[in-house]
């Protein structure tokens, strides 16, 4: 039997605009870039888009399967990061996060050193995004270690 009813489990979601009350935790219009989640997704869909460019040899491979592995571990582990039961899993989550945006780091470090034919420009912002990446959760991993600590 056909419903009536329209499935938007596959279109893009509208922010409403608006401002928050004060006192009220910013929404993200309201802060100065976007939130971690978003910055991973966006990572992700660039190594994703650069993994399929790289030739189909044996070398291009490779690093091509690197690239995704590592690249789409760090946006799922820090999905489940958020699902954490505890800030000690949390923690421990984000550590596999940063490990595997190193991964990742090295992978595009050694794409850009080789010279396989690709988008030479994509990878040079997608190295400068996983130092950034790398930086804010070195940083939320030390964080949480001093509140753990405290």
């Amino acid at each position: 039997m056909k419903t009536n009813t329209q499935d938007n489990r596959w279109k893009p979601q509208v922010k409403e605009s608006g401002t928050a009350p004060q006192g009220a935790a910013p929404t993200n219009e309201e802060r100065k870039g976007p939130d971690l989640s978003d910055r991973l997704l966006a990572f992700t869909a660039s190594l994703l888009g650069l993994a399929g460019s790289l030739p189909e040899d044996r070398a291009g491979g490779h690093l091509a399967e690197q690239l995704l592995r590592a690249g789409t571990a760090a946006y799922f582990r820090h999905g489940e990061a958020e699902g954490s039961h505890s800030a000690k899993e949390f923690t421990e989550k984000f550590r596999v996060c940063l490990t595997e945006l190193r991964i990742s780091r090295r992978a595009l470090q050694l794409l850009a050193k080789v010279g396989l034919p690709c988008d030479g420009q994509a990878v040079r912002t997608a190295l400068e995004e996983v130092d950034i990446l790398i930086r804010i959760f070195f940083s939320s991993i030390r964080t949480l270690e001093n509140k753990a600590a405290a």
